[in-house]
């Protein structure tokens, strides 16, 4: 009965952060900047979420993710290294092996950085309160790190399928990143770390033109080799995502009897 009562407070804590994220949507839409309103406000609402969420298990934030100590700094500045250097592979893979080349955009303007660098920010933020705090620790506790890790990835592929995503890219772009994410999680503790590589790798794609060319760069696909051009990115991509696992591996000590 406990476990069951655990994941059915679990599914109640993630239905009321689509509730919070669509409400946020709705209440910012007239704002000046929309997207970057949404979800800082989304990001707030999903902390208070967290934190009454805990409170009411009488437990801490530190216990499910969210403690901050001397190495917090340490730890989400190593993981924006990490997810810089991750894009920077998967952007040499893909422009050495397929004809993708990357062109300086002649309409950028650096003011956009203003809005982008806190939306990214904002974003990883949001989406690591949501699934690697309350859920993945609740359900570690209740489920063991392995189960735990599989469910919180089922929930995060399902979410960007809904959202849009193809098949491909929810599986195996959401399901590396959940993996990638929830792993760094749970081997220091904290957050920091997973936010970290998460804010970079948004952030660097979106820079090298990824995200619908709107960054610094611009890709540009020879005619003909488009299909070879999406293979070769899902090679890298993955290429990148389990030189990030192995980053996290080897070079972040897991606390004694805490965690993976």
């Amino acid at each position: 009965m406990k476990r069951l009562f655990t994941c059915l407070k679990v599914i109640v804590f993630y239905l009321l952060t689509l509730v919070f994220f669509v409400g946020a949507s709705a209440i910012t839409k007239q704002t000046s900047s929309p997207d970057l309103f949404s979800i800082i406000l989304a990001s707030i609402l999903t902390f208070i979420l967290v934190y009454g969420f805990v409170r009411n298990d009488k437990d801490s934030l530190s216990k499910n993710g969210l403690g901050i100590d001397q190495k917090t700094p340490m730890h989400f500045v190593s993981g924006f290294c990490i997810g810089i250097i991750m894009v920077l592979i998967m952007t040499l893979i893909v422009s050495n092996f397929s004809g993708v080349s990357f062109i300086r955009s002649q309409t950028f303007n650096p003011s956009i950085l203003a809005v982008y660098i806190p939306l990214f920010l904002f974003v990883a933020f949001r989406e690591e309160l949501v699934f690697r705090t309350y859920i993945l620790w609740r359900l570690k506790a209740n489920n063991g790190p392995l189960i735990a890790m599989v469910i919180v990835t089922a929930i995060f592929i399902a979410e960007h399928l809904l959202s849009g995503y193809s098949a491909a890219n929810a599986f195996i772009g959401s399901g590396l990143g959940a993996i990638l994410f929830g792993f760094a999680t749970l081997r220091t503790g904290n957050i920091a770390l997973s936010a970290g590589i998460h804010f970079a790798w948004n952030l660097t794609h979106w820079f090298f033109g990824f995200k619908d060319n709107t960054g610094l760069f611009t890709e540009s696909v020879l005619r003909g080799t488009a299909q070879q051009a999406a293979i070769i990115a899902f090679i890298g991509y993955t290429v990148a995502m389990i030189i990030g696992i192995c980053a996290v591996y080897i070079f972040f000590i897991p606390r004694k009897n805490k965690h993976i």
